[in-house]
């Protein structure tokens, strides 16, 4: 943890999703170590980690780069910025769909790895670096984009599912941490036109939307 008054905007999007898809992986792997591996349920794993990992390269990730070429900090490793690292991920779950059932635990495991290695990346250097360039209100902002109806990152009817996947699959103290996060969210105010049209010049996805596209959203 983090001891900043932006913790709680980050941490959501940065540990407790994380930590979904990582109990959700391991539960597929138990199963699939028994004899019991469902393809449906990789399948929405993979879907879910999808629209998150879209949030992160259309929203996040270009803007804090441009934050991080301003202020003249540190420049994120090429895979976390190019998308390089959620294709690998992906490659592994198509491999994983299509290979036998002898060889599907190990493929498995391999994805487990590569998955593990991207997320650790993204806490240990983009959420720092997140809290260090950018308002808690800011923060609260892009969280925002995942449930805009405007765009289509989680239409309204499945993101209620989503959020069901993703509190199933955290532990009691997370899902709590993560409903007091709603209710944070929602209660802060909305940026000014004017701070949201400076954030929103950083993010090439949203510059077609106007500021009255984004009202406060539950996020």
């Amino acid at each position: 943890r983090i001891n900043h008054e932006s913790w709680d905007a980050v941490v959501s999007n940065y540990v407790y999703i994380h930590n979904a898809f990582r109990n959700d992986l391991q539960r597929i792997i138990v199963a699939c170590d028994s004899g019991k591996f469902i393809a449906s349920e990789l399948i929405l794993w993979r879907t879910v980690l999808g629209r998150h990992s879209r949030l992160e390269d259309e929203i996040f990730v270009p803007a804090l780069h441009a934050r991080l070429r301003r202020n003249n900090d540190e420049v994120l490793r090429e895979g976390l910025t190019n998308g390089e690292d959620h294709d690998t991920v992906e490659k592994l779950v198509d491999k994983t769909l299509a290979c036998s059932d002898g060889d599907r635990l190990s493929v498995l495991k391999e994805l487990s790895a590569a998955l593990e290695k991207h997320l650790d990346d993204e806490e240990t250097t983009i959420m720092p670096l997140l809290i260090k360039h950018f308002t808690t209100r800011e923060i609260y902002a892009m969280n925002s984009c995942i449930a805009n109806p405007k765009l289509d990152y989680v239409d309204k009817e499945r993101r209620i599912d989503v959020k069901k996947w993703w509190l199933g699959n955290l532990a009691e103290s997370e899902a709590g941490a993560v409903e007091e996060h709603y209710k944070t969210a929602r209660n802060n105010p909305r940026l000014s036109r004017e701070g949201w049209e400076k954030l929103q010049a950083d993010i090439p996805a949203l510059h077609k939307y106007g500021f009255d596209d984004f009202p406060m959203e539950e996020v």
